[in-house]
């Protein structure tokens, strides 16, 4: 059902799209796409009453701008249906495909009809651009912020926002103030405060990209106790107010409760490479759920390296990743790199499933940084190469290849997550129109089930079509 505040939204858009006195246009944007996965032992081999899944899911998004004049500029994003919970009925995890950026699941009796998931005002002037609003946070590779504005991107990074910036020339600087979507931490409590400064410096006739980022992120002192009794972001199935056991792994990972953020990227293209990386930092202190006491001290980092060939038909790429872990989270240091974002998903399996003894914990939802034994957290580093060639102006071809490990785990636990090869293929019917199909294999590694566990493969089969507008 469309709620009466969206009804309203939609009738200030029409008039003022409507009235050329005030010289306002409004322009559609969006995509729709569509998607069947086939997952077969799921459960490793262990025996699981539900090894293997299907489902169909969709997701259409609608991105109307309204520009008002040379200097205003209204945006928004609306997803037209959506499944809250992201759930196929026979998910053998337990657990959601995850909260990302819409979408539904073909037969969901909860789905919803059009939900406004952001809404910001540009003013443009000759001291700077002011944006203010719910709107897309981006920075570098993606690392840490990602807006997800690609077609198959499945996390948004959105914040309730106030940012300024200044430019001169190639050089860009800007504050802002943020507050995280009110389900970040406690329910409806809106209890978080970031601060942010960054400096980036953009050179399109160079081929040239760097920059770097402060973010102060502050919440309230007295939230430890209430994150071990009521909804947290670890276990967001549960109701606030419920006075649940949190899982064992849940249970136990950091959650930033004072901590700065600093990230640093590059990015550069000579002729046919592109090459660069980000790194991240984040210090400060984190509520440890295990001890339910004092914050402890937090200390982690997380980096990723690109090379990328582009010559006519080919493209070849090698990406790596590292998120630091954490071998014990009882020794008042905590190092594991919570804030990985999840558009950081290597492949078709590793990254989009739920693998190993946590997979009832929806705090993974789709990635590889919680493997591990009870008191560890434990991170993740991954090689990704691969490679495609366009057969055509119409078909492409590609293939990678996905190498993973925990980056800590306590003595006696493997660290090897497994091997995954992922081979896609796709036609484009019309320029902004295109379907594929996926396969993908995971050679599973021990760290995935434990010390002296032998996992079965798994295979997976995934179609594609998406059309954008």
């Amino acid at each position: 059902m469309i709620k009466r505040s969206n009804f309203a939204f939609l009738a200030v858009l029409c008039v003022f799209s409507s009235q050329g006195a005030f010289g306002a246009s409004l322009n559609f944007g969006g995509s729709f796409r569509t998607e069947g996965n086939l997952y077969n032992k799921l459960d490793l081999g262990t025996g699981g009453t539900t090894p293997s899944k299907t489902y169909l899911s969709a997701r259409a998004l609608l991105e109307p701008k309204l520009i008002i004049d040379d200097h205003f500029t209204l945006n928004s994003q609306w997803s037209l249906l959506t499944s809250p919970n992201m759930t196929p009925g026979n998910n053998p995890s337990g657990g959601g495909l995850g909260y990302g950026q819409g979408g539904y699941i073909f037969g969901d009796p909860n789905t919803a009809s059009l939900y406004l998931s952001r809404a910001w005002l540009e003013w443009t002037s000759d001291f700077g651009v002011v944006r203010v609003g719910r709107m897309p946070v981006a920075w570098g590779y993606g690392l840490i912020w990602d807006s997800g504005n690609e077609v198959w991107d499945d996390f948004q990074t959105t914040y309730d926002r106030l940012e300024y910036q200044l430019h001169f020339g190639h050089l860009i600087g800007a504050i802002a103030y943020s507050k995280p979507r009110k389900l970040s931490t406690l329910g409806n409590a809106n209890d978080q405060d970031f601060y942010s400064a960054y400096v980036k410096y953009e050179n399109p006739e160079q081929d040239v990209e760097a920059g770097v980022v402060f973010q102060r992120e502050v919440r309230s002192s007295n939230q430890g106790a209430d994150l071990m009794t009521v909804a947290n972001p670890l276990n967001v199935q549960y109701p606030a107010g419920s006075n649940f056991v949190a899982p064992p792994l849940g249970s136990r990972a950091p959650y930033a409760l004072s901590n700065n953020t600093i990230d640093v990227y590059f990015k550069k293209t000579v002729d046919a490479f592109t090459f660069g990386g980000e790194f991240g930092w984040l210090s400060g202190t984190a509520t440890d759920f295990s001890s339910r006491g004092a914050p402890d001290n937090l200390n982690a980092l997380g980096f990723m390296i690109n090379v990328t060939y582009e010559l006519h038909k080919v493209k070849a790429f090698i990406d790596f990743l590292y998120a630091s872990g954490d071998s014990n989270l009882s020794d008042g240091n905590l190092t594991g790199f919570v804030e990985l974002n999840r558009n950081r998903r290597p492949g078709l399996i590793l990254g989009r499933e739920l693998l190993g003894r946590y997979a009832s914990n929806t705090a993974q939802m789709g990635s590889p940084l919680y493997y591990g034994t009870p008191n560890t957290f434990s991170g993740v580093l991954y090689l990704r190469p691969g490679f495609r060639f366009e057969w055509s102006e119409s078909w492409a071809s590609g293939i990678e290849f996905i190498y993973a490990r925990k980056a800590a785990a306590s003595a006696g636990d493997p660290s090897a997550l497994g091997l995954e090869i992922d081979l896609g293929t796709d036609h484009a019917f019309y320029k902004n129109f295109n379907m594929g199909i996926d396969l993908g294999y995971l050679f599973p590694g021990a760290g995935l089930l434990g010390a002296g566990s032998s996992p079965s493969g798994v295979f997976a089969v995934r179609t594609t079509a998406a059309l954008k507008f």
